[in-house]
């Protein structure tokens, strides 16, 4: 999907690619997933700074199809490689790659905590687990539904049942 977002110049694809990845990262706290999303959002910005500049990007999709096809070979020391060489060509185009890095790593940890704070654990400790300020979190979880599971009879049922009572 990235591939044929970057041949389309869709950035808004890429930074929807770029979240889901950041999940994945939050999940499985693993390199690779981690080193994805910081090249798929990278590449998002560069994408959207070039369309609205008119400056030249970097040319990725040659070393991008190569990272495919070596996961599609199950040679991931091949993947790995293809992958750290695109994030120094990156950060040599780029020099917000650092700033980059830093986004993607604070996005996949306040991810990691809101499901923290989904499976009870109250925002204070696991803003203090995951190094965070709880405003970054609040906010966070302010922007996002949490569904909370409903045990209890509806709003309507519970007045029905009030009405009866009161009959």
């Amino acid at each position: 999907k990235a591939i044929e977002a970057i041949k389309k110049e869709d950035y808004s694809t890429l930074t929807e690619l770029s979240n889901h990845t950041i999940h994945d990262a939050s999940i499985f706290q693993e390199d690779d997933p981690l080193t994805l999303a910081v090249v798929v959002y990278a590449l998002a910005k560069i994408i959207h700074r070039s369309i609205e500049t008119n400056k030249p990007r970097p040319e990725v999709l040659p070393a991008l199809e190569k990272a495919l096809k070596s996961l599609e070979n199950d040679d991931d020391n091949e993947y790995r490689a293809i992958m750290k060489n695109l994030l120094q060509e990156i950060g040599q185009y780029d020099s917000q790659l650092k700033l980059y890095i830093q986004e993607v790593i604070q996005q996949s940890r306040i991810k990691k905590a809101s499901k923290l704070h989904e499976h009870g654990i109250s925002i204070a400790r696991t803003a203090e687990l995951l190094g965070l300020s709880q405003w970054e979190l609040q906010n966070y979880i302010g922007k996002t539904m949490v569904e909370v599971p409903h045990d209890g009879p509806r709003e309507t049922e519970r007045l029905k049942k009030a009405r009866e009572i009161l009959e």
